[in-house]
């Protein structure tokens, strides 16, 4: 299967779900990582809707050995929370990882908390190329965003293996909507409560997207996760230095 990749021998017993949407391959590095000690799935993303990317998961996830550990990064986190309430058979463990909020009352403290740590220009630079996505894709509005969240987003990057990583405009800004009136319309609170398993949460202490957007809907559906919060870490656990082998750890063990 040309969007699936493996890591590590069989059992293929953990898949990792890229962010974005359109982040394809940045997981790669992290899979490979774990791939040392275990048998891995990196299942990349090609559909622009989100019942297709739904369909596509399960058939990737079909070549592992379920029921599995499906842990998703950022967005990724958000599809394979609604693969979860779809197929809870298949999923041992649900690990949320940088979880964007999953309501909507959380969301405007993202953009407060990456503009303070922008200077005044790098902040107009950021909402013109958000914009700019919003309407179409666009190659160097996308390469803005991914830059200055390289700022906002990280307190000490390490060195990371991102050469697989293929970013996608297009996919961003055909999924990106429908995500978002998941989370506005109330349907995200209601997929969590259809999940069965077992659930953990993976959040970096600096991570502008505040752990209490996850926490919260989590406790309005009665799920009480596990709760990892990362030390001097932002939105990619992997890349961070001070918490990379922590994150390792827990995964290792997931």
């Amino acid at each position: 299967m040309k969007n699936l990749r493996h890591y590590g021998k069989s059992p293929y017993t953990l898949a990792l779900v890229h962010g974005g949407p359109g982040a394809k391959g940045s997981l790669a590095g992290a899979a490979r990582e774990l791939g040392r000690f275990r048998g891995v799935l990196e299942p990349i993303q090609t559909q622009t809707d989100i019942p297709s990317l739904v369909q596509e998961l399960h058939e990737q996830l079909s070549l592992g050995q379920p029921p599995l550990t499906l842990a998703g990064h950022s967005w990724g986190a958000w599809l394979a929370l609604i693969y979860a309430a779809y197929f809870g058979d298949r999923v041992r463990h649900l690990v949320l990882i940088s979880c964007p909020p999953l309501t909507e009352e959380f969301t405007p403290l993202i953009l407060k908390n990456r503009l303070a740590r922008l200077s005044s220009q790098e902040a107009q630079d950021y909402l013109q190329a958000e914009q700019t996505l919003a309407t179409r894709p666009d190659s160097a509005a996308f390469e803005t965003l991914q830059r200055l969240t390289q700022q906002t987003d990280f307190v000490k990057p390490c060195p990371y293996d991102d050469s697989a990583l293929d970013p996608d405009p297009a996919q961003y800004q055909a999924v990106w909507p429908q995500a978002a009136q998941l989370r506005a319309s109330g349907k995200l609170l209601q997929f969590l409560k259809r999940i069965s398993c077992p659930v953990s949460v993976v959040h970096g202490n600096q991570d502008p997207h505040p752990l209490s957007g996850v926490l919260a809907p989590l406790a309005q559906a009665g799920i009480t996760p596990q709760v990892l919060e990362l030390a001097q870490c932002g939105h990619s656990p992997f890349a961070e230095q001070f918490a990379r082998d922590e994150f390792y750890r827990f995964l290792l063990q997931a």
